[in-house]
């Protein structure tokens, strides 16, 4: 089956896409401790979600996130362009993987506030690059960077409030 007649799609690499996007979103909310209490104890901004909110948008995120490494692992484009997409697609994996570790079992604020800054420029990056290869992918990223942003504003409200 063909896919914008410039990559063929296979259901089984997606899937695998997906799944090991999950995996690393779930592996790095198992090493932050319990989220749910620390976020519970904490004082929290004006507009805070209430904590099961994130257990719904992450994994829709996570496999946003998992459909656009996907498409842009496979789609055809030029060499250069390939390599920095898997260089901006790695750094905000493993930045957001960072990411809720520093905030919630080191309860580092400042520091996860600086972290979160950096992944919202890399994901920014991300939609910019990615257009080019792929426009669905880049298009895919713009909710993640758009809670990502709002993560933005909680972290410093909780690094104010706390």
């Amino acid at each position: 089956m063909k896919m914008n007649n410039s990559i063929r799609f296979n259901w089984i690499y997606l899937f695998i896409f997906i799944i090991v996007i999950e995996v690393i979103g779930s592996l790095s909310a198992l090493f932050a401790g319990d989220i749910k209490s620390i976020y519970n104890g904490l004082n929290l901004p004006v507009l805070s979600p209430p904590d099961y909110l994130f257990g719904i948008v992450w994994p829709i995120l996570y496999a946003l996130i998992g459909i656009a490494g996907y498409l842009i692992y496979y789609t055809p484009s030029i060499q250069h362009d390939k390599v920095i997409n898997y260089i901006l697609f790695g750094s905000q994996l493993v930045i957001n993987f960072i990411w809720s570790i520093i905030f919630f079992k080191y309860e580092a604020y400042w520091l996860s506030f600086a972290v979160i800054i950096v992944l919202d420029l890399i994901v920014l990056l991300c939609i910019i690059n990615f257009f080019k290869s792929s426009q669905l992918a880049s298009i895919l990223f713009v909710p993640y960077f758009v809670w990502i942003v709002f993560a933005s504003y909680l972290t410093i409200g909780v690094a104010m409030l706390n």
